[in-house]
């Protein structure tokens, strides 16, 4: 992993600062380190928001909603029962989706 990592930098607030700098302290660990974790926990919970909030207003279907959060899609279907949203499937997707796979099992 640390071949493909690429130097940036950022403006932070002291607050965010402060936080990282006790992570460091707290579980020993580089600051670049810290900043990357906190990052890529980030950007997991915003891929999540972007594509409940992309299925919602029916821009994604979704298994594209579930491809755009980089997760399977019973687990996006979770993901949407946690946070309270309903699914748009209608009883046609449905009898379709077992179409499909019934010609796929036929293969």
């Amino acid at each position: 992993m640390k071949n493909n990592l690429k130097t940036i930098s950022t403006r932070m607030d002291n607050e965010s600062l402060e936080y990282i700098n006790k992570l460091t302290k707290t579980f020993n660990l580089h600051r670049s380190t810290a900043l990357r974790l906190i990052f890529k926990k980030g950007l997991e919970i915003d891929k999540q928001e972007r594509a409940l909030e992309m299925y919602i207003k029916g821009k994604l279907s979704l298994g594209k909603a579930a491809e755009f959060a980089d997760m399977h899609i019973g687990d996006f279907l979770e993901l949407m029962g946690e946070k309270g949203v309903n699914s748009n499937l209608t009883l046609k997707d449905f009898k379709d989706s077992l179409k499909n796979l019934d010609k796929i099992w036929k293969k």
